[in-house]
């Protein structure tokens, strides 16, 4: 059965709000450390994979992973998949022929597998490898930097990509560890209930506002091609993860709300997303406002804000 976890419309104090947002990150503690135990066990493990559909927080999950691995005495490097991305070039070519307005950078083709194997047979067989450097701004690679392997390495491949066969394929050449990162949990607010798609929209909204400067227009217009290679390339594979994390967090449309009154509310009267932006801020009017940076310092929600 589904998990819904229960939002607030109101606080009566600062240091209410305060307990709240504490219990909140020990619940997902509590979680995180089951995998992380679970880690502990196969302690012979060289690679792991951390997958998970867009802005589940697989970058922040990686860092604690990692900690955690290092604390047993282990060298570990994360390589992130869109490394391998090929250049922008040729992946504009592939949406337009999709129909796609933008750069397309979910679906597997978009992946240089070729480059990647090579990677992972170098690594292993010299105990040295170049892996790629992508760079988002230009949209192409920009350089290598050179991967060591040794008896204590353990390398984290990390990306939506993670979950895709013609990635796993690669990467099953030596046993491996998958961790399965999503909100999984829906959340009622009064009458209202967010589901865990629905929060990933509102935090891409956030999110590539402030990180990647893109205006939420971008965002809605992109969101339908996402979610349909997320259900043919992703979902289909998450049960087959060994380990799962739920990154839903109760207080999380009270931290979005102030970003998207501001983001959703400019939007022009004339736009084809107006009505979609009014329904979401109908539904998370009732939230009461939290400031972000009443939110810990190293909170994977820090992701997203």
């Amino acid at each position: 059965m589904k998990k819904i976890l229960v939002a607030p419309t109101s606080f009566q104090s600062r240091a209410e709000m305060e307990r709240f947002l504490e219990s909140c990150e020990k619940d997902f503690e509590k979680g995180f450390a089951r995998t992380l135990n679970e880690l502990n066990e196969h302690q012979d493990t060289r690679v792991i994979t951390l997958s998970g559909p867009t802005c589940s927080g697989k970058t922040t999950a990686a860092r604690k992973i990692v900690l955690e691995l290092e604390r047993l005495g282990k060298q570990v490097h994360v390589i992130s998949l869109d490394d391998f991305y090929y250049d922008n070039t040729l992946l504009r070519l592939r949406s337009e022929k999709k129909g796609y307005a933008e750069v397309d950078y979910d679906s597997p083709d978009t992946i240089d597998l070729e480059a990647l194997e090579k990677f992972e047979d170098r690594l292993f067989g010299d105990g040295e490898a170049e892996c790629p450097i992508f760079d988002f701004v230009s949209g192409k690679r920009v350089g290598y930097k050179k991967i060591p392997c040794d008896e204590s390495s353990v390398f984290i491949f990390e990306g939506i990509q993670a979950l895709y066969p013609e990635v796993t394929t690669i990467l099953a050449a030596h046993e491996y560890r998958s961790v399965y990162i999503s909100p999984e949990s829906a959340i009622s607010l009064g009458d209202e209930i967010f589901e865990p798609n629905e929060l990933r929209l509102l935090r891409r909204l956030v999110r590539d506002s402030i990180f990647r400067n893109t205006p939420p227009e971008l965002t809605f217009s992109l969101w339908k091609g996402v979610r349909k290679n997320e259900d043919k390339n992703i979902l289909p594979y998450a049960e087959l993860c060994e380990m799962r994390i739920d990154s839903s967090f109760s207080y999380e449309l009270s931290v979005l709300r102030p970003y998207l009154f501001g983001l959703l509310g400019n939007i022009d009267p004339e736009s084809e997303y107006k009505n979609m932006a009014n329904d979401i801020l109908r539904r998370i009017e009732a939230a009461p406002s939290i400031p972000s940076e009443y939110i810990s310092s190293d909170s994977l929600y820090k992701e997203f804000v």
